[in-house]
């Protein structure tokens, strides 16, 4: 039985480049599933990438093979990889960062450089590995390939982590990254529930939200976004455990006028 087939990519809904990787692996691997995670991760954007990657393998069947495909170093010396999970699942893409969490969280059974001609199409294209290195590689692996065929092992402890700087609590005021925004303009932190405790921000606490430019908005701990005013600023955590900013109504990405990439604090009004 052949396993199921998931795409991550930067690539953009509908494109000639999503159709490629699955005509590909409908060539390859034609009894797989195929499954389109996510393709609007903002281009090149390898730390939300890899967020969306850790959180979107937990919900894949565990026999699942994931080709995760956000890599502005195509064609340079980074490693192509293949990543498989203590549980069986494996993942298949760069190893620029993008792999790196699912590998830290999920737990990296044992991983392989894919190096070897006979599992990709050929001739490969230097700008387009997507289709010609990571799904025949993929495909090898779902239709019953081993793993070991692919390449030489390489420790799965080395799989390169992406850069998600750790948020700052201290009593009163949280600072962390802005790790993503998603298409309603919700900002993503990189910040969890116990950095929230330790700065002793809590539900239906008055806050301040303050970017790196110097503008303050005024906001509030809540749970859902009925718990502010429509057009009011909300701080809750999201349904995936990461601390979030949200405009009831609207976009908090364009009150704030912050971008991915940024540090923004919140902190207590007193």
């Amino acid at each position: 039985m052949s396993r199921p087939l998931g795409f991550l990519t930067d690539y953009g809904p509908h494109t000639e480049h999503v159709g490629a990787l699955h005509a590909v692996a409908a060539t390859r691997a034609p009894a797989s599933d195929r499954i389109d995670l996510a393709h609007d991760i903002p281009p090149g954007d390898v730390r939300w990438g890899a967020i969306l990657a850790e959180r979107l393998v937990r919900l894949m069947p565990r026999e699942a093979v994931t080709v995760a495909v956000v890599d502005p170093g195509v064609g340079t010396d980074r490693r192509s990889v293949a990543v498989e999970l203590e549980w069986g699942a494996v993942l298949v893409g760069p190893d620029n960062g993008l792999l790196g969490l699912a590998a830290e969280r999920l737990g990296a059974h044992r991983a392989v450089e894919i190096t070897n001609p006979d599992h990709m199409r050929t001739p490969v294209s230097a700008t387009f590995h997507g289709r010609d290195v990571f799904v025949p590689a993929a495909a090898h692996i779902a239709v019953g390939g081993s793993l070991d065929d692919l390449g030489p092992s390489v420790d799965p402890s080395a799989i390169t982590p992406p850069h998600l700087p750790d948020a700052s609590a201290m009593p009163g005021t949280l600072e962390a990254l802005v790790a993503g925004i998603d298409r309603f303009g919700n900002l993503a932190l990189w910040a969890h529930p116990e950095h929230l405790m330790a700065a002793g921000l809590v539900d239906g606490g008055r806050l301040w939200v303050a970017t790196a430019e110097g503008g303050r908005s005024q906001a509030t701990m809540g749970r859902t976004f009925a718990d502010v005013p429509r057009g009011a600023l909300l701080v809750h955590v999201d349904s995936h455990g990461l601390v979030a900013v949200a405009l009831n109504g609207g976009s908090a990405q364009e009150r704030l006028r912050v971008t991915a990439g940024e540090v923004v604090a919140l902190m207590r009004q007193e």
